[in-house]
């Protein structure tokens, strides 16, 4: 039971955290900030079974929830640098909390440093302020965190965005940089992109879970062959919109179980082109993510789609991704595929190279591959 607390805990902390940036990047009235409203209500109802009030406190830099130190990852830590922002060192919030309320609290944290405003109490959310300000960015906090818990919780924020997408909204290319930028600075610290790919929890998560993967085993391969600077974001940035097109296809055909039909998979092979068009409309969009977004499935020997005269040349990062694309479908149990251990990646990847996938880049991921030493398989990934 004190596991499944906790566990309710994080998720509420989740959707505070993943709300107010939806709301630093939109408005406290986004539909995608009041839907995570709603979520961390119910979230919030649920430890309210269990105990009479929510009160988290700031001690010493620690969250603090029920006298215990609350685990740390990067949403506790985006929490914790808003309540420090704001000089709250008490956060007190009980049952009868209603969705107006919430909103309120999530504006708060969503503000940034040169925003503050006067904290006031409400009905059922009561504040105690200091007087220092938290003002060191987050991205110089990300550094002190295991990378595996970055991936899965911009995996979660990553989706929150992509859902954006998928109702036609314009997207703001600055919450993919903060994501990016993220994984950069963490990578200067710890290297293990292998170790870090989320775990897939569900159907519906696929794309999201994918493509955070696809970004941190695409950076893997360009730090490995020495890119640094604006070009390893840009890469981060493609890898992280690479499937952008399929929030335009059918979530029946994305989530069929069986094999797809010719119909369907004729539909299913429109994905690069229709992200492609989205992003050359997207203001900020590097023009490097729209080419990798056309050109992931295009395969090493130009015989995969979309089709396009012989002589093509796709870029690097094009390959790069189909690379990581081909190995994390692999290490991923789905409910029609079964995942594959690594000996049998290594085989399957080594017959690819120089047909579907580029021979020397494959060569270089396998070598990094079997410098990380990960022989344990992918028995725990698996869905739900």
């Amino acid at each position: 039971m004190i596991v499944d607390r906790q566990d309710q805990l994080q998720k509420l902390i989740r959707l505070l955290t993943t709300a107010a940036a939806n709301a630093s990047l939109y408005h406290p009235e986004h539909r995608q900030v009041l839907r995570l409203g709603r979520q961390a209500l119910s979230a919030l109802q649920l430890l309210f079974n269990v105990h009479t009030d929510i009160t988290i406190k700031v001690i010493d830099g620690q969250l603090i929830f029920s006298n215990q130190p609350v685990a740390d990852n990067l949403a506790v830590t985006r929490l914790l640098q808003a309540l420090e922002r704001n000089g709250i060192s008490f956060l007190k919030i009980t049952p009868d909390v209603y969705a107006e309320e919430l909103l309120g609290l999530i504006s708060i944290l969503s503000k940034s440093p040169d925003k503050q405003i006067e904290l006031k109490d409400s009905e059922n959310i009561h504040f105690d302020q200091v007087a220092i300000r938290f003002t060191t960015p987050i991205n110089q906090q990300l550094s002190g965190l295991n990378l595996n818990d970055i991936a899965a919780s911009e995996a979660d924020r990553f989706m929150d965005i992509y859902q954006t997408v998928r109702s036609r909204q314009k997207l703001e290319i600055t919450g993919i940089n903060e994501i990016v930028n993220g994984f950069v600075n963490a990578f200067n610290c710890q290297s293990d992109a292998f170790m870090a790919i989320a775990p897939l929890r569900s159907m519906d998560e696929y794309t999201y879970t994918h493509s955070t993967n696809i970004c941190m085993l695409n950076l893997a391969q360009a730090k490995a062959l020495g890119v640094e600077g604006q070009l390893l974001n840009d890469i981060g940035i493609a890898a992280m919109l690479h499937d952008v097109g399929k929030m335009f296809i059918s979530p029946d055909i994305l989530s069929k179980s069986a094999e797809l039909d010719a119909d369907e998979w004729e539909i299913m092979q429109q994905h690069p082109r229709l992200g492609a068009e989205y992003l050359l409309n997207t203001p900020g969009v590097p023009r490097l993510a729209v080419v990798t977004a056309f050109e992931h499935h295009m395969r090493y020997d130009n015989n995969g789609y979309p089709k396009t005269k012989n002589n093509w040349q796709q870029h690097i990062c094009s390959y790069m991704t189909a690379i990581s694309d081909t190995y994390d479908a692999m290490r991923t149990h789905r409910s029609y595929e079964e995942s594959l251990d690594t000996n049998q990646i290594f085989s399957i990847m080594l017959e690819l190279a120089g047909n579907k996938l580029h021979p020397r880049l494959t060569y270089n991921f396998l070598q990094i591959l079997s410098e990380r030493d990960i022989t344990s398989g992918p028995s725990n990934y698996s869905a739900v």
